[in-house]
């Protein structure tokens, strides 16, 4: 995948900006990426793309310099980047996932084991072989599952070290394992933050803020971190502890401007605290209209997310929702694992008259 990172990150991003843009996106790579500024300032486009994967790895990059196109308000720059990288990893993910099916398949065909021993009788054959599986068939059914999930394209096994920043307290919600208790999380390395949706409540006592932890074994998605009951998470060694930077923790800890939310692709994960504007609910569909200074916003959910109550000037704090497209209009949509908090809205004092 590392060739058409490059690849995109030159053609499709850097190619097409002009002279003054560049200026500009190199502005902003100073905060982004560890690279000299003099050595930025004298790299034409081939070489300012060789600095940026050297600075952060190729898929870094790549997401990295989408960000700062999003900034700069370069929207059909990052949106043609963000499609093709999606196209790319859809290609390849489809390519791993047919060359892993086929090694299991032949894997689990080398050493299938015969339901019953040559040498039994007639009685025990009839007794055992319709209704008993041979010893190694659990074992080989774990193997499978697990060489399926080594597969994902997603999976990454290498330890990420990252500072805990917060983390929400254990919910139950419904996955596709069943009800579990899960909770949420936002990390920082020492260069970008990222959201974490934990599958394993028994992780909770690893994410305390300000707490230094490394977390092997999870899948990486476009824009957050799953962990799962197979991840490992650990304290970090005293001499890996993180430092984020105040800029970072501010980033992350930032309610996003509503008419930015409007600009991201679906699918982009928001954490914030919102004020309610009004609530409508039509054929068993809760929205709830939210606002700020910039712009106004539906918030459509869902489950039980649905059920919470909430009234115009209550604050609504939104974790893990999604921005979605309801036909031409650009809303927020709750998930399975989202969760919605309501801060009811202080009620004026009512004067009281003294009675002499």
């Amino acid at each position: 995948m590392e060739g058409e990172y490059r690849e995109m990150l030159l053609l499709t991003g850097l190619d097409n900006i002009t002279e003054e843009e560049l200026k500009r996106f190199k502005y902003f790579a100073l905060t982004e990426f560890k690279i000299a500024r003099s050595k930025l300032n004298t790299a034409d486009r081939a070489e300012l793309a060789e600095q940026l994967i050297q600075s952060a790895g190729a898929e870094s990059a790549v997401m990295k310099a989408i960000c700062i196109f999003r900034k700069l308000n370069y929207m059909h720059i990052a949106n043609a980047l963000e499609e093709k990288k999606k196209e790319a990893e859809s290609k390849y993910m489809t390519n791993t996932k047919k060359k892993g099916t086929q090694k299991v398949e032949n894997r689990s065909q080398a050493e299938k084991c015969s339901v019953a021993s040559a040498t039994c009788s007639d009685k025990n054959f009839k007794e055992h072989s319709t209704t008993k599986v041979c010893p190694q068939a659990k074992p080989q059914k774990k193997q499978m599952v697990a060489e399926q999930e080594a597969i994902r394209e997603d999976l990454q096994k290498d330890p990420l070290t990252v500072m805990v920043l917060k983390a929400i307290s254990p919910f139950e919600c419904e996955t596709q394992e069943g009800k579990q208790e899960i909770f949420h999380a936002t990390v920082a390395t020492e260069t970008e933050f990222f959201f974490v949706k934990v599958l394993n409540s028994q992780f909770k006592d690893k994410f305390i803020p300000k707490k230094t932890i490394k977390i092997s074994n999870y899948l990486w998605h476009s824009n957050f971190i799953e962990v799962t009951s197979s991840s490992v998470v650990v304290d970090a060694e005293s001499n890996h502890e993180v430092c984020v930077p105040n800029n970072i923790i501010k980033r992350a800890r930032e309610t996003p401007k509503i008419s930015k939310l409007k600009t991201q692709p679906c699918g982009t994960i928001v954490n914030g605290l919102f004020k309610v504007q009004k609530i409508t609910e039509h054929k068993g569909r809760v929205l709830c209209g939210i606002h700020d200074r910039t712009d106004t916003m539906d918030v459509l959910l869902l489950g039980n997310q649905s059920q919470a109550i909430c009234e115009e000037g209550d604050k609504v704090r939104l974790t893990f929702f999604e921005v979605s497209r309801n036909g031409e209009k650009i809303q927020l949509k709750s998930g399975p694992c989202s969760f919605f908090k309501v801060i009811k809205a202080a009620k004026p004092k009512t004067e009281t008259k003294s009675v002499e």
